[in-house]
């Protein structure tokens, strides 16, 4: 047990204290199923190269590579990792041993830190979960953009601060919400290109006297190019808080958007309805249908944000310090699970709930929403300057409010006492204008810009979202199929070196 420990260093006797375990290895082991994909592949990769070098002696190489094809083919949650012998590393080293033998699994560290391992296969992890994210965000943008289609001519009233703001179609509520999701999309493609920069062949801080060379290792990882500088590929951090951050920004869209849904789901609004299988019954009230999967979608905001500032918190620190990556090798492919796992979710929501065009319409119809529009429309056509109108109109709805009355009441009469009263004018206005200017429909369609809720516009703005998905699909597909081709490469290269 305390040989193995040592690993290949050789100045500490005896295994690690029991502490250390419980504070350090148990947690850098707890990495070790998400990890160890990436780091049998960074392995592999590794002695494929120094063989085609002809660095590691022929029956050395085929036994060692034998081995950790052996320790491939195990799932990373079956591993027997073993806090007790160190780290992740420590635990393949060891199996290695057993495997191959110690002389053959000696040849694993020629020309490379351990850190290495991790830093290739955390880099290929991240990698693989921007995609995977990205594909996530892919699926909940379209259904939004499906939802806003179906929706685009509905009647909807707008809402800022939770009150009902100017009438529009429900279809442009619903794609205000898509948008967002393809900038995350954006950026997670932009990401993923930075995580796709090979960092394997660094040699420690400085490069190595053993031929690895850098652009072949960068081919059997699938990567498209490599870090140029060693040191700056072995100690960068910024493109895991770059995934991190944008993973925090596409949780809070989603949270924005969830809790949105869950008042829009409350009885008082009764317009959106999530499917059963997205609910939970109330263990006490047996009326109650929860959205649940709302809160799933939240929750997993917070952590991700607090991820993100427990990473930065951890890097104020000098450069090429390993407390890093302690940090990271754990938390960004957590975190990476847990948002791709809710933004799958909330595509999931999105996709299978329904949307009561008639609810929607109703609150376009009540709460003075058109008071905006009369407040233009006395501006263009009666002689008003606009802050005037908007005085005008202000003052009228609080007198029918303080009547207890509603816009229906909003006669020409009332209109010309209200400017009386407020800035002392002589009003006079047709009522036929009145009357068009607070009919919620024409007003969401007199909108002039391009953007708004005016007829088109919603359904040139779903074609539009609708050809960014599917080219972004494109994209995803292109880069799995690029990734999966490496990964089934190598590991071809490697079986026929092994059988020799």
């Amino acid at each position: 047990m305390a040989h193995d420990y040592l690993g290949s260093g050789g100045r500490l006797d005896g295994g690690p204290a029991d502490a250390l375990v419980a504070a350090g290895y148990r947690y850098e082991s707890a990495a070790g199923p998400r990890l160890a994909d990436g780091l049998s592949t960074s392995d592999l990769a590794h002695v494929v190269a120094l063989a085609e070098a002809g660095a590691i002696p022929a029956e050395q190489a085929k036994a060692l590579l034998a081995a950790l094809l052996e320790l491939d083919a195990i799932p990373g949650d079956e591993f027997p990792w073993d806090p007790a012998l160190g780290d992740a590393f420590n635990s393949r080293e060891h199996q290695l041993k057993e495997r191959a033998g110690r002389v053959a699994a000696g040849w694993l560290s020629a020309g490379r830190p351990r850190r290495e391992a991790f830093r290739v296969g955390l880099r290929l992890v991240a990698r693989d979960a921007a995609r995977d994210l990205h594909d996530a965000c892919i699926d909940l943008a379209d259904a939004l953009v499906h939802l806003a289609d179906r929706h685009a001519t509905d009647l909807a009233a707008d809402y800022t601060y939770l009150q009902p703001a100017q009438p529009t179609r429900l279809g442009h509520l619903i794609l205000a919400y898509a948008y967002p999701v393809l900038r995350d999309a954006g950026r997670l493609r932009a990401i993923h290109a930075e995580l796709d920069m090979s960092v394997a062949g660094a040699g420690g801080s400085a490069g190595s006297r053993w031929p690895l060379d850098r652009a072949r290792l960068a081919e059997l990882l699938g990567a498209s190019g490599v870090v140029p500088h060693v040191k700056d590929a072995m100690w960068q951090w910024d493109p895991y808080v770059d995934l991190l951050a944008a993973a925090a920004a596409t949780a809070m869209h989603q949270s924005e958007l969830a809790q949105d849904l869950e008042i829009l789901a409350s009885q008082e609004f009764g317009i959106a309805t999530l499917a059963d299988e997205h609910s939970r019954a109330s263990a006490l009230m047996p009326q109650k249908k929860n959205p649940y999967a709302l809160a799933v979608v939240r929750a997993t905001a917070g952590t991700v944000s607090g991820d993100l500032a427990g990473v930065l918190v951890a890097l104020h620190t000098g450069s090429a310090r390993t407390d890093h990556f302690h940090v990271l090798n754990t938390v960004v492919p957590r975190a990476m699970d847990e948002v791709i796992a809710s933004t799958r979710l909330m595509a999931a929501v999105v996709d299978r709930m329904t949307l009561d065009a008639t609810r929607a319409g109703e609150a376009a119809r009540r709460g003075f929403i058109t008071a905006a529009d009369l407040s233009d429309v006395l501006a263009q056509d009666a002689g008003l300057d606009y802050r005037t109108a908007h005085h005008v109109v202000g003052r009228a709805v609080k007198m029918l409010v303080d009547a207890g009355q509603d816009e229906s009441a909003l006669t020409p009469a009332l209109l010309a006492e209200a400017a009386k009263a407020s800035d002392g004018i002589d009003l006079v206005v047709d009522e036929a204008l009145i009357a068009k200017a607070l009919d919620p429909g024409a007003a969401a369609d007199t909108r002039l810009q391009q953007g708004s809720s005016a007829p088109g516009e919603t359904e040139a703005m779903v074609a539009a979202c609708a050809e960014e998905v599917a080219g972004s699909r494109e994209w995803a597909r292109d880069a799995a199929g690029r990734a999966a081709a490496a990964h089934a490469a190598l590991r071809d290269v490697a079986r026929g070196m092994a059988a020799g």
